[in-house]
């Protein structure tokens, strides 16, 4: 197979928190290299996962979930989103089939629509249709389409990989034809320790509820090779201030020491090697962290 004749493309994944976008793109991928927790906005930023399938190559940017609320962290989330239309040929339009559809998601892809100079190819992904009776199905996908005209409907399940594949055919088949910028072995545009950060991250939003706001950050501060079958990592979690420092060590340290061995499992299930972690509280404020005092 010569490269004139391999196909790539970027498809960036939109749509409403919870909507399942996570689950689809770690289907697609087969790997799970986007988190998924009950926490709305649990994706924070854009997160690439390469799909090399037949004779194409699929760039998936997983986005944070939108949400039309006003603020300063709604426009960071907006500008994140914006940033991974503006490089992709298709906008695959991720819906939860049990929920109503927000207006301000027709109004945003009509701006999607109107401002992009190369037109697009958008998707309409109706997720979790194994919750739905397939007669509201019909319904739903006939009311959205005449809101705004898809390319292409697909019905699927994420969680039970229903119709996974019939999208990922059609989206090889539309692909233009250019060479591969990633190498077939490649699933990820994140460095290994971003994925390390991630599975730690995804176990503290697991077990804290809203008291911890979503932008928390862990940092992996060294990873050390013991063995071929053993690593030592360790990593720092950034937190805004000392209330929220206290609700990660818990009572009696019972929280902190619920996420290092969770998370620890988790990065020996995602290494396929034998962890020791070590996990460090900071408070970070302007750029300067206090308050030290290892746990693991």
């Amino acid at each position: 197979m010569t490269n004139n004749s391999k196909k790539s493309g970027i498809i960036t994944i939109i749509g409403e928190v919870n909507a399942g976008k996570s689950s689809l793109l770690n289907i697609l991928v087969k790997k799970n290299i986007s988190i998924i927790t009950h926490k709305s906005n649990t994706t924070t930023k854009q997160i690439k996962g390469i799909k090399s399938y037949k004779n194409s190559q699929l760039i998936f940017i997983d986005t944070p979930g939108l949400y039309f609320n006003k603020g300063k962290s709604n426009r960071n989330f907006l500008s994140e989103i914006w940033n991974a239309v503006s490089e992709a040929e298709f906008i695959c339009l991720v819906i939860d089939s049990s929920k109503t559809v927000s207006n301000k998601i027709y109004e945003l892809l009509e701006q999607i629509n109107s401002k992009n100079k190369l037109k697009k190819r958008f998707v309409l992904a109706l997720n979790k249709i194994d919750i739905v009776k397939k007669e509201s199905l019909l319904i739903k996908v006939k009311e959205i389409n005449e809101k705004f005209e898809f390319d292409q409907t697909f019905m699927i399940s994420a969680l039970k990989n229903d119709g996974i594949e019939d999208l990922l055919d059609w989206l090889s088949r539309n692909l233009s034809e250019r060479k591969w910028l990633y190498s077939p072995n490649i699933i990820s545009t994140q460095s290994f320790d971003e994925q390390l950060n991630e599975k730690t991250r995804e176990i503290i939003l697991l077990r804290i509820h809203d008291e911890i706001p979503y932008n928390i950050e862990v940092l992996s501060d060294q990873i050390i090779n013991i063995s071929k079958s053993k690593i030592r990592i360790f990593q720092s979690i950034y937190v805004k201030n000392q209330r929220h420092r206290s609700i990660l060590i818990g009572k009696r340290g019972e929280t902190i020491k619920f996420i290092s061995m969770n998370a620890r499992k988790s990065i020996e299930v995602f290494t396929e090697k034998k962890v020791d972690l070590f996990l460090e509280i900071k408070i970070k404020k302007k750029d300067r962290i206090s308050n030290k005092g290892k746990l693991n």
